[in-house]
């Protein structure tokens, strides 16, 4: 009898427990205004109890969920995900470490319409709380009903994420960008056309009887006055960035010329030959306007701050521009100034706001010139870079990536003599004794030229891999890992190929021996034969991003495995000047122009496709050219892998 009490009062408790559930939920969803609607979910939390979050944890509770029920008119991106920052806690019953929340907790369920109609969505919400002793999971059904709306371009396909990888570089690659121009402009403050001016314009900042207030104002409007005629620049060149000036100045061979002449030209300069200024009226204008002082005066001060260090600042600024417009992103050249300025004006400000600092800046002296001077032999590395790609735009193989190499192993065993003051310049002063960090660098840039060594004889430098020129039939291979040559660019049958590729020529290097077809209408034939998907991987002979997709991903042997055996790759040049009969030109539906040759026709292509301008790009098709996995830009291993495998997969459905 006492066993059938107990038994019931338990079951009682129980019921009682499920009845009044111990989280309280409200529903409500957000369009975000491009096509991806949020779904979130807001839970309430009674004390003591505790609600996990929705990483998933192996041998340990269960993770908060949510199931969809009716999958249409709309596509999933990625998984349910945590609004609210977890708390970690020690969790007694699992012996584990978990995020749980407390009193609230919200998730959030992104989805991308693909129908304009009015969603009705149904799914179920799975979770789990406890208090320490006890557990409870629960369910609930969630229904949203969500109005009409405009559909999203380029919906994303099941199994994957929407994310496209690192596009011209993506966030991450937009950052180390930033980095770099910040970088730049603080490094411009450092040469001889910038530091002694410091003490001068600070000494501006806080003449004129004013007060400390006065000649901090006149310090940040020269910091921002300095910011926007950089950024300004910026702008400029981003007006410029149509979607042909984008193919010029990324794969013609003109930019490309005259960068490199620039950055010799540069260093030549920098070497002491001769000097580089802007016309000296600019600036007698801008000191003339400075000199009647005032705040207004602090922007006129800037200006001519900008005219006169362009010797100096030039090489910067030219490198920085001539990274953004090849980018692809409209914005890039405006951040990267807008950053540049930031960083070049920033140690002024600094010392208009303490001007005592400036006791403990170094003395300008012969380090100087020195500073000049590695950035002289830094410019004429980099110029290799445009030559190259000048070379490839012609396929003249003259700047080869052997001759790069040795190039830069000899400017980097110059640099480091240099250094320990075994080499001097017109302008250098004597070295009685080598600094501590004159050493290190000394030791850094001798270690490059030991580093790249290997490279001559086929070492694939993958840290280097965007700069170089790519490996070719001559180069001298040791160790795995090496890129080779496809032998289908001279027009032999390749196994893996159905008969020869169009287009194919010893331009057109496919790394790692990888078959390719070089005409989308050949690479369908050849699927279709072998029911396979095709790879459209666009290109171009001067993309850096993609010859670092094929030295740091194409070299992981699953991919590659992928690439040879799995799918039909078709290899798409948009630099390709290979002139198409009458019958094969297009007339673009975006800029209404006759497009004549291959590079522009997959150019234009691309674009009206898929939307996208910049290479490198990679999209998984099927037999009538249907998208099976969103397109990816620069990514990860991991990322391409879980790319090529929905495709596959969503191509192997498409069978059933």
């Amino acid at each position: 009898m006492r066993k059938i009490i107990t038994t019931l009062a338990s079951l009682l408790f129980f019921a009682s427990v499920w009845a009044q559930p111990v989280a309280t939920w409200q529903f409500e969803h957000k369009d975000n205004g491009d096509g991806t609607i949020d779904l979130i979910f807001k839970a309430t939390i009674e004390s003591p109890w505790y609600m996990y979050n929705s990483d998933p944890m192996e041998n340990g509770p269960l993770p908060t969920t949510f199931e969809i029920k009716t999958p249409s008119g709309f596509e999933l991106v990625g998984k349910l995900r945590d609004l609210d920052k977890a708390k970690p806690k020690m969790d007694e019953a699992f012996g584990m470490e978990v995020k749980v929340f407390e009193n609230k907790g919200s998730f959030v369920q992104t989805i991308r319409r693909t129908s304009s109609e009015p969603l009705k969505i149904e799914g179920l919400l799975t979770y789990q709380t406890c208090n320490g002793g006890e557990c409870l999971m629960d369910e609930l059904d969630v229904k949203f009903d969500i109005p009409a709306g405009k559909a999203a371009d380029g919906a994303v396909l099941p199994g994957v994420s929407n994310d496209i990888g690192t596009e011209n570089g993506g966030s991450d690659g937009l950052l180390v960008f930033l980095l770099i121009a910040f970088a730049a402009g603080l490094g411009g403050v450092f040469t001889p056309c910038v530091f002694p001016m410091i003490p001068m314009t600070v000494s501006f900042f806080i003449s004129g009887g004013g007060n400390k207030r006065d000649g901090i104002v006149k310090g940040l409007v020269f910091g921002l006055s300095v910011t926007l005629i950089y950024t300004l620049v910026g702008v400029i060149v981003a007006l410029f960035q149509s979607t042909d000036a984008t193919d010029v100045l990324g794969t013609h061979w003109i930019p490309n010329i005259i960068f490199a002449l620039l950055f010799i030209t540069f260093a030549i300069s920098f070497f002491g030959a001769f000097e580089i200024t802007l016309p000296t009226g600019l600036a007698n204008k801008a000191d003339a306007k400075a000199d009647k002082g005032g705040i207004i005066a602090s922007f006129f001060v800037a200006l001519a701050m900008v005219i006169v260090s362009f010797s100096c600042t030039g090489p910067f600024v030219g490198s920085i521009l001539a990274a953004a417009v090849t980018g692809g992103l409209a914005a890039k050249p405006i951040l990267g100034m807008m950053f540049f300025g930031l960083a070049f004006s920033l140690p002024f400000v600094i010392f208009s706001f303490f001007p005592s600092l400036m006791k403990k800046m170094p003395k300008s002296g012969g380090w100087l010139n020195v500073v000049k001077v590695v950035f002289a032999f830094i410019l004429l590395g980099f110029s290799l870079k445009y030559l190259a790609s000048a070379d490839a735009y012609f396929g003249l193989g003259i700047i080869t990536r052997a001759l790069v190499i040795s190039v830069w192993i000899v400017l980097a065993i110059l640099l480091g003599v240099y250094l320990l003051g075994k080499l001097k310049t017109s302008h250098d002063s004597e070295v009685n004794h080598v600094g501590t960090f004159r050493l290190l660098f000394a030791v850094a840039s001798l270690s490059f030229a030991v580093y790249l060594v290997p490279g001559l004889f086929g070492a694939p430098l993958n840290s280097l891999s965007g700069l170089l020129p790519p490996a070719d039939e001559s180069t001298f291979t040791i160790g795995e890992g090496s890129v080779q040559n496809n032998s289908a660019a001279t027009g032999e049958i390749t196994q893996g190929l159905c008969g020869p590729a169009k287009y194919a020529n010893s331009k057109n290097i496919v790394p790692y021996g990888l078959p390719s077809y070089y005409d989308i209408a050949e690479a369908l034939e050849c699927a279709k034969e072998q029911n396979k998907p095709v790879l459209l991987s666009f290109k171009s002979h001067t993309c850096s991003a993609c010859k670092v997709m094929e030295a740091k991903v194409w070299s992981n042997p699953e991919v590659q495995a992928i690439l040879r055996d799995e799918v039909v790759l078709v290899s798409l040049y948009v630099d390709d000047r290979t002139e198409l009969p009458a019958e094969e030109q297009v007339t673009s539906v975006i800029d209404g122009k006759v497009k004549n040759t291959l590079g522009r026709k997959l150019r234009d292509y691309q674009l009206t496709r898929f939307g996208k301008a910049s290479q490198p790009l990679y999209v998984v098709v099927g037999h009538n050219e249907e998208v099976l996995s969103a397109p990816v830009g620069e990514s990860t291993v991991e990322e391409y892998l879980a790319f090529l495998k929905a495709g596959l997969e969503n191509f192997k459905k498409g069978q059933q």
